[in-house]
This record gives structure tokens, C-alpha cells and sequence, in this order.
């Protein structure tokens, strides 16, 4: 499977900075093309960001748990958490074969409607977010002992973006990743300058994202002619 490292090698090669018998990079500190380096890692950041957000991406789905305490309201999702998977998030109970869902009105709606919301220990019924710096979530009523111990499942989005060379670029079929680089070749241009108008004006980048979108999309594609994205 591609890695980062790949990815920028092969969006320099579209873009003719490396090219003929020009060895490829093996690492991101290579000096000769240290600027468009830098520019290539930032166009394939951004075109997975833009992927992430229309959850195309069949890598980012995971699953993990929290295990409940007696008396502890919050809990720490997984540190890769991008968002909740599905329409109605929720925390499966398999001791009870029940399901936890969101509270509506979240936290303010909790704190006005019960002010002991914090301490009243018993069994929970509805999940809401919790402030903070990190993916936290709380969970109505606190549990009691009855629940130490329990584990409660999830499914979620995870992180997808690379950073390192061997990072693993999230794509299944290899004809997604080539035209996902495409994408990004047509946006490090974007980024260098040399793209005097904007990217969603592009018509290479149109064609490439409407390709792409149409590969990674889990049904077939419509037998109709005409154009589907942009």
C-alpha cells in the first residue's frame, strides 16, 4: 500500500519536479527539492481533509469502548476521534443489549433541567458532550455501582491525516490513490502559485474529483452522461 512519502513522490512527478531517471525522495528532508517538498505534503493534507469532511473515506471507520466507573460523569473518547459514525451516535450495551443515545440540548439543557445532574448516580440513559480541550462525552444518570466495570461500545471516524513518511495512505483500490494524487498535484499549483485561478474553477482538478468521488463511492456510478460534480 502507498505511503506519504509516495504520495508526494508521485505529485512531483505529475508536476514534472522530479522526473525522467530522477531518483525518487525517501525522506522529507531531502534538500535539493526541500520547498516543493513541503508544498507536495501540504496539498495531499489538504485534499484528504477535504475527502475527511465528505466521508468517503472507508479507512476511517473504527470502533472502541469506554469502561464505566462508579461515580465518574466523564469519559475520554479515542485519541484519533474525528466524529461519531451513522446518523444517531450511540453507546452500545452489550450486558443489557440496550443503546445509549445523544441527549438533545446537550449539557445546558441537562444543567437546567436537573442541577444535581453531576453527583445523581443510577443507571445511564443518555450520553452529551462535555467541554474541553480533548473529545470528552458525559454520561446522564452517573452511573452507579451497579455499572462499574461495564463496557460500552462505539463506532467512529477516525483520524485518517498522515504525517510521517510511512504513513499509509487511506485508500483501498490503487486507481482512487492515483487519481486522488491528480487532485493533488492540481492543488499544489494552488499553493505555488502558478494556478491563476481558483481550485474549484480548475477544470483538471474538476475532472480528477469527480473521477475520484465516482471510484470511491460504494455503488455504480450513473450510466448517464453529463456532469455529476463541481
Amino acid at each position: 500500500m502507498a505511503t506519504f512519502v509516495d504520495a508526494v513522490n508521485r505529485v512531483m512527478r505529475i508536476n514534472h519536479i522530479i522526473k525522467g531517471d530522477d531518483d525518487n525522495i525517501t525522506t522529507f528532508g531531502d534538500t535539493q527539492h526541500a520547498a516543493d517538498i513541503e508544498i507536495a505534503q501540504l496539498a495531499i493534507q489538504a485534499e484528504l481533509s477535504d475527502l475527511v469532511s465528505a466521508k468517503l473515506l472507508g479507512y476511517e471507520y473504527a470502533t472502541d469502548s469506554v469502561s464505566l466507573v462508579t461515580g465518574t460523569r466523564t469519559y475520554a473518547l479515542a485519541s484519533d476521534f474525528i466524529r461519531f459514525y451513522g446518523e444517531n451516535a450511540s453507546f452500545y450495551d452489550a450486558t443489557d443489549n440496550s443503546r445509549i443515545y445523544e441527549l438533545k440540548g446537550g449539557l445546558d439543557k441537562l444543567r437546567d433541567a436537573d442541577y444535581l445532574y453531576a453527583s445523581n448516580q443510577g443507571t445511564p440513559q443518555w450520553w452529551y458532550w462535555e467541554p474541553g480541550s480533548t473529545h470528552k462525552i458525559g454520561f446522564y444518570n452517573v452511573p452507579s455501582s451497579q455499572y462499574n466495570g461495564r463496557s460500552l461500545s462505539y463506532e467512529y471516524e477516525k483520524s485518517v491525516m498522515v504525517e510521517n513518511t510511512s504513513d499509509t495512505m487511506p485508500f483501498i483500490a490503487t486507481e482512487s490513490y492515483y487519481t486522488f494524487c491528480d487532485c493533488a498535484a492540481r492543488r499544489f499549483k494552488q499553493i505555488d502559485g502558478s494556478l491563476p485561478i481558483p481550485l474549484n474553477q480548475d477544470g483538471m482538478w474538476m475532472d480528477s474529483r469527480a473521477r475520484l468521488m465516482e471510484l470511491m463511492k460504494p455503488t455504480n456510478p450513473s450510466k448517464h452522461y453529463g456532469r455529476k460534480h463541481g
